[in-house]
């Protein structure tokens, strides 16, 4: 049965005569012919846009969980560096900086195991995007190797990895301070720069990174040039290891006190504008495309396309799609859907079978991306 004549019936039912159904009918009819238009939708965006709630997680301590990114490609130095590999604790917010000629999985894991796991031990686990060099099976086996386990975002999601995403701006900022005019000796700045950012207090710790690690404060060149600073004397390596657990483990719990309540007020402010909803499996919904076709405008392609099949609800926020015309499954972020509306027979719109990804897009729970900046 048609959508007007139900309405016209059920009006002539209830006592109208009718005579004042025809341009109701007609608006009635339009509004259903746009809402279910392939065409219409797959251009359009209707209301707010999609918001999940920020989904957060706090490490119970240091090199528990950290992040892993690559930025460049840079202006290639003397020394052939063009990338800067980047690592982060999610729970000091200590943080390394190593300058890379490329951006291979074998450059990566040396530095990584050879910079970091040597020095700090391996984490429990490591989050990045989904970059070839970190989706490689040679990433692959050096985590399983390690007993590390392996988590990434979503694609066009860069929120997600939001830790080393705010470090990277505020890298760049702290080196395009410094650098040269011919801007090629940003890598040999680096180590600089690092002492600068890990001598500051952060704002969701209220704590030095170094402080967090070692239980003190670093000092300075400037400090032994004016003499300031607190210099404690111990009598025995005992009572230094004594003080030392003491202040560390009172720096723990006041770091996981400032992070939590850090936390709380990042999610209230954010999830002022959510606008959540849960899809069912089975359900049908459009998939927002940031990809864009070569050689045609941007501007006049489609910002949507589907329709794709709810087979899996993974966590709060990511749904496991499949193309209802058949394909590889993909895991999308709730921010990047909407409803399907319109009638399967009516949809002309092209369903890629991926968004570049190979097989499942995920491993792991995210609590925002490509490989490129």
């Amino acid at each position: 049965m048609k959508v007007g004549t139900l309405h016209t019936d059920i009006v002539i039912e209830e006592g109208d005569d009718g005579k004042d159904l025809g341009d109701g009918q007609q608006l009635w009819t339009v509004s259903t012919w746009v809402r279910e238009c392939a065409d219409c939708a797959s251009r359009k965006t209707h209301g707010k846009q999609p918001c999940a709630p920020m989904q957060t997680l706090v490490p119970s301590r240091p090199f528990e969980r950290v992040a892993l990114d690559i930025l460049g490609p840079l202006p290639e130095t003397p020394n052939k560096n063009k990338y800067i590999l980047v690592i982060g604790d999610y729970f000091s917010k200590w943080t390394e900086a190593f300058p890379l000629p490329n951006q291979e999985a074998q450059s990566i894991a040396k530095v990584l195991t050879e910079e970091w796991v040597c020095r700090f031990g391996a984490p429990r686990s490591i989050h990045s995007d989904q970059g070839r060099n970190f989706e490689s099976t040679l990433f692959k086996e050096l985590c399983s190797l390690l007993s590390i386990h392996k988590s990434r975002t979503t694609p066009y999601h860069p929120q997600s990895d939001g830790l080393v995403e705010r470090f990277n701006r505020t890298l760049l900022s702290m080196l395009a301070l410094f650098v040269e005019d011919n801007q090629l000796n940003w890598d040999k700045l680096l180590p600089y720069v690092m002492l600068a950012y890990r001598s500051s207090v952060h704002a969701s710790t209220s704590f030095t990174p170094y402080r967090v690690l070692f239980g003190r404060e670093i000092v300075l060149p400037v400090d032994i040039m004016l003499n300031v600073g607190k210099h404690e004397i111990f009598s025995s390596a005992d009572e230094y290891v004594s003080r030392l657990q003491e202040t560390l483990s009172s720096v723990v719990d006041a770091v996981k006190r400032h992070q939590t309540r850090a936390s709380g007020r990042q999610k209230d402010s954010y999830d002022f504008r959510a606008n959540f909803q849960y899809y069912s499996e089975g359900e049908l919904v459009w998939v927002h495309n940031k990809a864009r076709k070569r050689g045609v405008c941007a501007k006049l392609q489609r910002r949507f396309k589907g329709p794709f099949r709810v087979r899996e609800r993974l966590t709060e926020v990511l749904y496991r799609l499949v193309p209802v015309e058949g394909g590889s499954e993909s895991v999308v972020h709730f921010n990047r859907l909407k409803p399907y509306t319109c009638s399967l027979a009516a949809s002309s719109t092209p369903t890629p079978q991926d968004e570049g990804q190979r097989g499942p897009t995920i491993q792991g729970q995210e609590p925002q991306q490509s490989d490129k900046k």
